[in-house]
């Protein structure tokens, strides 16, 4: 029974781990589900240069309330608060699972699914999130803005329901 009880609050301390809370910061007043699809059709600024990069449709999040953008600073609008699994996020800097080095298997996978030649170039982001989200359910990446290790940006590729905060979302200097 007691080794029970310890499994028990092993299995309870990892749950209330396995969230993550993320931020978002959009002109959009009234947003529910956070949609990479809508998302992308209503870019800003701070995120065209992001999709020239990669053209996947996704939403960008902040890992901290008050998180300043490191090339432009304060992202003006509406906050927005959503939980997700931080399983279901991949370190893409770090690449520990090596999913950038298969290229050639993510383009044959592309000719099979999309009649894309192999010798047309892959994207790496992409290559890297076919390969995670087929095999391991990954749904975004996480990864240091500006090379800056306490500005973690998170880029989700799959739909999430959204909270929208009450309070400011950069406290006021005093």
């Amino acid at each position: 029974m007691k080794l029970l009880l310890e499994n028990w609050r092993k299995y309870l301390t990892e749950q209330e781990g396995s969230d993550m809370i993320l931020y978002h910061v959009s002109s959009t007043p009234d947003i529910e589900v956070l949609d990479p699809a809508i998302a992308v059709r209503n870019r800003q600024i701070y995120s065209t240069a992001e999709y020239r990069a990669w053209d996947r449709p996704r939403v960008f999040y902040f890992t901290r309330l008050g998180q300043e953008d490191t090339g432009i600073g304060r992202i003006q609008g509406v906050p927005y608060r959503v939980s997700v699994n931080r399983n279901e996020i991949y370190p893409v800097m770090d690449d520990p699972l090596k999913l950038s080095h298969r290229v050639d298997e993510y383009k044959e996978l592309r000719e099979q699914e999309k009649g894309t030649p192999k010798y047309y170039p892959a994207n790496p982001f992409e290559v890297v999130a076919t390969l995670g989200e087929r095999e391991h359910g990954f749904k975004g990446f996480v990864y240091p803005q500006s090379d800056d290790p306490e500005n973690m940006i998170v880029a989700l590729w799959e739909p999430v329901p959204a909270e929208r905060l009450d309070e400011p979302f950069y406290k006021e200097a005093v």
